[in-house]
């Protein structure tokens, strides 16, 4: 295994963070959001930045505050294995949570969509053997790989919002607060569980090169929340706020409507390889952060196979029972989101908390 902390620059891992919480923000939650918030959703995106920019004073301030090695070095410098463990474990079960509810969302898609007549063992065995394969690779190679595929999935985000401009109506957007506020705070869960991924970036701290700045973390975040803001202020627009509520995959839907002239149709296609690009990366990147937290070393770009294999084991018998798809969808608004918040915001203020008196 060697060092990495002259190959990663900040960049490099911000396009890697934005890759796999994209996905996160610009597909899985906007159907949530749609639905605890309906029409106002957009709403509640503008209303949690002011919550973010504090919990970014937070993040930075750890970040600040770390030595190179990362925050979670520091802790296992100054606490007994067993403490360090205790505290990794609620963000070390996030991981991999997160990491198989990705895994289970995009099998579901992709089933319902492109591959309904391929066995479902077929795709998610393929799928987990690309994720095992990449994880092993290493955070070097997804930071690079990150930096190609992130383009092409950005130039054809804003393909599909400039092509579809003549299906919107902006007056689905209006009136606001129809119902009251319950509605953007029910949103705001939602849009916080996605931008308080932010605290990932304290741990990747150890493989970046240089420091990483409190501007990094506000360009990020206004970054999340315009994953999050374009797809979803679109599918009002195109669809309505009550049929939008009722897809599934809202982002998706646009692409399906998309036409150029009467003969260019059924560029859906396009998507796939968004899709792809970030669930791949979620998947691995979460897997790979979780083998790093059982690591004393935290700037290894590899992690070793003893550590992996596991690992993908516990992944794999999970993997192997069959879920019911609305039980699914319903354990992530009612459950998984709200949790993640509050995982989020606890984590955060207790590390800076810790960091403060640790010193």
């Amino acid at each position: 295994m060697k060092s990495i902390r002259k190959i990663l620059i900040p960049r490099q891992l911000l396009l890697l963070l934005i890759l796999s919480t994209g996905l996160l923000n610009h597909v899985m939650l906007i159907p949530n959001i749609l639905r605890a918030a309906g029409r106002d959703g957009w709403i509640s995106i503008l209303a949690s930045y002011p919550i973010l920019l504090i919990m970014s004073l937070f993040i930075f301030y750890i970040i600040k505050h770390s030595p190179k090695e990362g925050f979670f070095h520091l802790l296992q410098q100054k606490w007994p294995r067993w403490a360090v463990l205790l505290f990794s474990l609620p963000i070390g079960l996030f991981l991999f949570s997160s990491a198989y509810i990705t895994f289970v969302d995009l099998i579901l898609w992709l089933s319902a969509y492109f591959l309904a007549d391929v066995p479902s063992f077929i795709v998610w065995s393929g799928i987990l053997i690309i994720c095992f394969l990449i994880t092993w690779a290493g955070i070097k190679h997804m930071a690079i790989a990150s930096g190609i595929l992130l383009p092409l999935v950005m130039i054809f985000g804003f393909f599909i919002a400039i092509t579809n401009t003549n299906l919107k109506d902006p007056s689905l957007l209006f009136p606001i607060l129809s119902d009251g506020y319950q509605p953007v705070m029910k949103g705001m869960i939602f849009v916080l569980s996605g931008l308080l991924e932010l605290y990932l970036i304290v741990l990747i701290q150890p493989y970046s090169e240089g420091k990483i700045k409190f501007h990094h973390l506000i360009v990020l975040g206004l970054i999340f929340m315009g994953l999050m803001f374009g797809p979803l202020t679109a599918s009002i627009m195109e669809f309505g706020p009550v049929e939008s509520a009722n897809l599934r995959y809202p982002a998706y839907e646009q692409w399906r409507i998309l036409s150029i002239g009467e003969f260019i149709t059924h560029l859906d296609f396009f998507a796939l390889y968004q899709w792809l690009s970030g669930a791949l990366i979620r998947i691995s990147l979460f897997m790979f952060l979780l083998g790093a937290l059982l690591l004393k070393k935290k700037d290894q770009y590899r992690i070793s196979l003893k550590v992996l294999v596991p690992i993908f084991i516990v992944f794999f018998g999970l993997v192997l029972f069959r879920i019911d798809t609305y039980d699914f969808y319903m354990f992530l608004f009612d459950l998984f989101f709200p949790m993640t918040v509050i995982l989020f915001m606890i984590q955060i203020i207790v590390s800076a908390i810790i960091l403060r008196f640790i010193k």
